[in-house]
C-alpha cells in the first residue's frame, strides 16, 4: 500500500468537498498540483469505488459513498443531528414520511429519514438522488443558488420523467422565481406521476441554502386542503433546524397556513391556464 497514493486520494476528496459544484481534471490538479496522468488514475479508480461522480465528461463531484461515509463520520455533530429532533416531530405532527436532502454536485440527495408507517408511503431511498430540475428538492436548492440555477438552465440536455416533468428554460426560470418567492418548492408528478414532493429550506450561518426538509406522498394525501397545512409545518421545521445552525433571522423564510394557501391558489391558478 502507498501511503503517497493514498493521501493524494484524500487530497482529491478533500477538494472535491469544498467544490461541491464540482471541477474538471485540470482546474483540480491545478488547485492541487498534481500531475494530471497521476490524478486521471485517481479519479477513474475512485469512480470505480463510487467515492468519485462523474458528470457528463469532464466534472466530477463527490459520489454517494464518500457522501454516506462523511455523513457517518460526522453524525454526532452534523446536520442530521441538528435536524432529526424537528424531523422526527414534523413526521408526528402531519403523519407522513420527512426527509433531509442535501446537495450534492448537481443532484439532491436524501441523507436522513423518519416514517410515519402509513400503508401507501413514498418511501425514497437513501443516498439516493435526483436531478434538480425535476424533483422539489432539486429545484428549491437551484432556485437559492445562482450559479446552480444558471447550470441547470444551460444544461444540455433536460431529462423528461413524465409528461409534467419542467424542461422549458423559460418555464423553469420562472419556476425558480416563483420558488424564491413563495419560500417553498412543490413537484407535482414532475418526477414520479401521481406523487407531490414539497421542500422547504434550511440556511446554514452563512446564509445559504444547502439543505431542505422534504416530504412526498401520494397525490390524494396531499389536497389542496392540507398542503397549506403541510408546507407550514414543513417551513417551522426548517425554519427551527436554521436557527441551531446559526442563521440570521431575516434570512429564514417562514411561512404561515395562510400565506401558503394565497401561494396555492395563484400556483394553482397559473397551472390551469397553461394547461
Amino acid at each position: 500500500m502507498n501511503p503517497a497514493r493514498i493521501d493524494r486520494a484524500l487530497s482529491i476528496l478533500g477538494y472535491l468537498a469544498q467544490h461541491p459544484e464540482g471541477c474538471t481534471l485540470k482546474s483540480l490538479c491545478d488547485g492541487l498540483s498534481l500531475p494530471m496522468s497521476s490524478a486521471h488514475d485517481l479519479l477513474q479508480a475512485l469512480v470505480e469505488l463510487d467515492a468519485v461522480s462523474l458528470l457528463g465528461q469532464r466534472t466530477y463531484t463527490l459520489g454517494p459513498r464518500s457522501v454516506v461515509l462523511a455523513l457517518s463520520i460526522v453524525d454526532s455533530v452534523d446536520l442530521r443531528h441538528v435536524s432529526r429532533p424537528y424531523l422526527a416531530d414534523l413526521c408526528g405532527e402531519i403523519n407522513e414520511n420527512t426527509y433531509l436532502a442535501v446537495r450534492s454536485g448537481n443532484t439532491v440527495m436524501y441523507a436522513d429519514r423518519h416514517e410515519a408507517g402509513q400503508t401507501l408511503s413514498v418511501v425514497i431511498k437513501l443516498g439516493g438522488s435526483r436531478p434538480l430540475h425535476s424533483s422539489a428538492v432539486g429545484k428549491l436548492m437551484a432556485a437559492y443558488n445562482p450559479e446552480l440555477e444558471q447550470r441547470v438552465l444551460q444544461a444540455s440536455q433536460l431529462e423528461r420523467f413524465t409528461p409534467h416533468t419542467l424542461v422549458n428554460r423559460d418555464a423553469l426560470r420562472e419556476e425558480f422565481e416563483r420558488v424564491r418567492a413563495c419560500g417553498y418548492s412543490v413537484s407535482d408528478g414532475e418526477s414520479v406521476e401521481g406523487i407531490v414532493g414539497l421542500a422547504t429550506p434550511i440556511v446554514d450561518a452563512a446564509g445559504a441554502v444547502t439543505a431542505a426538509v422534504h416530504v412526498s406522498a401520494p397525490r390524494g394525501r396531499l389536497s389542496h386542503d392540507r398542503l397549506p397545512f403541510v408546507v407550514a409545518a414543513m417551513s417551522h421545521a426548517g425554519a427551527e433546524i436554521s436557527r441551531q445552525l446559526g442563521a440570521a433571522q431575516d434570512r429564514i423564510p417562514l411561512r404561515t397556513i395562510d400565506e401558503v394557501r394565497v401561494f396555492e391558489q395563484h400556483r394553482n391558478s397559473s397551472s390551469r391556464q397553461t394547461e
